[in-house]
């Protein structure tokens, strides 16, 4: 559990904000300059709070009332940044070793070569950074950072350089390390795709300040919606929001391929993988038609039967949350809600084609 009250003053700004995360994954969300790596920093102790406190599973690292103060070296705390800040110098094994090796045999609980097995990167060690893809940099990031047994594990937007190939599989294998070693997160994006697809609970800050701090949909989607959410600043949201989820290959026809999601089968334009392959889905919200009663006879492969969770509607933007056996966020018009008079609770049919599909290794 991380726990924090943190105050800080800088020239041109301040940074206020408390709050709890109790584990899991949870995301700081905000436009830039809300204070989101500020907040990060505070925590890891890369920067000193002016006063307030900041706690980790019960253990004081800052506080201004006793006074505490422990130092970044000695919190075993990981973090893993936007561009992976690599030691390019250092072949994959020496990077990942490198926190190992400064930390107490006696607190030593990951080998790295399991983390480097986990995460893929077995047949990379001997390479040096500047040999790797951008999504190989940031795996090596992610497992120099588990190397030291983190007791908490930060990640300031570390796909924002990567495309959405990419980014889909590294959300997929930051599930998969939370799942398997049960580190608690706390991940910064200013994207609402990333955050509905990975974490439990969202805090969103806007000019230093906590806004909002609820489930990802809730608070996302509201933030998206409108103008206290927007990315630029400018009173304009300006992100497509993509269903991201973890799908596996089934049977393919000529032209189709199967993907089973949960209880969902969806059709993909076909894919040159084998039936059992786990991959990443991405789907957009626009691309998603809503129809309240079963369409028949048109060219759309999909068509899946589902209920309205939720819906947010502001200024012409309307985003629902449509349970399938899998969530799936879908966007339309204002008009649009009006003229079907879909409400919380509705039964709908989700329309789409098979080429709005996009389809990437897991």
């Amino acid at each position: 559990m991380i726990s924090f009250d943190i105050q800080l003053d800088r020239p041109g700004f301040s940074l206020d904000v408390a709050g709890t995360f109790e584990g899991g994954i949870t995301a700081v969300f905000g436009p830039s300059g809300a204070g989101k790596t500020t907040l990060l920093n505070c925590i890891a102790g890369s920067i000193r709070p002016d006063s307030g406190h900041v706690k980790v599973d019960g253990r004081t690292l800052y506080s201004s009332h006793e006074p505490s103060w422990i130092a970044p070296d000695r919190r075993r705390i990981g973090t893993v940044y936007q561009d992976g800040a690599l030691f390019p110098h250092l072949d994959v094994r020496r990077n990942i070793e490198f926190g190992w090796r400064l930390i107490p045999q006696s607190s030593r609980k990951l080998a790295p070569i399991e983390i480097a097995e986990f995460l893929g990167l077995e047949k990379h060690l001997s390479r040096l950074p500047a040999e790797l893809s951008g999504g190989e940099r940031q795996r090596v990031a992610i497992a120099r950072a588990l190397a030291i047994s983190p007791n908490l594990l930060l990640l300031d937007e570390p796909l924002a350089s990567l495309d959405a190939a990419r980014r889909g599989s590294i959300l997929n294998y930051l599930k998969r390390v939370h799942a398997e070693y049960e580190i608690p997160m706390v991940y910064v994006s200013h994207s609402i795709s990333e955050v509905a697809a990975i974490a439990s609970k969202a805090m969103l800050l806007r000019d230093g300040r906590v806004v909002g701090f609820d489930r990802p949909t809730s608070l996302l989607l509201r933030a998206a919606s409108s103008q206290s959410g927007t990315v630029d600043g400018q009173g304009e949201y300006q992100e497509r929001f993509d269903n991201i989820l973890p799908g596996v290959v089934g049977e393919s026809t000529r032209h189709l391929t199967a993907i089973n999601m949960a209880c969902v089968e969806i059709f993909a334009t076909r894919q040159n993988r084998i039936p059992g392959d786990n991959v990443v889905v991405s789907l957009g919200a626009n691309q998603i038609i809503l129809a309240v009663s079963e369409p028949r006879d048109i060219s759309a492969r999909n068509v899946i039967r589902g209920t309205v969770l939720e819906i947010w509607s502001s200024e012409g933007r309307v985003f629902l949350e449509v349970d399938t056996g899998q969530k799936l966020i879908v966007e339309l018009t204002e008009s649009a809600l009006d003229d079907l008079r879909i409400e919380v609770g509705t039964d709908v049919f989700l329309v789409f084609k098979s080429s709005s599909v996009d389809i990437f290794d897991a």
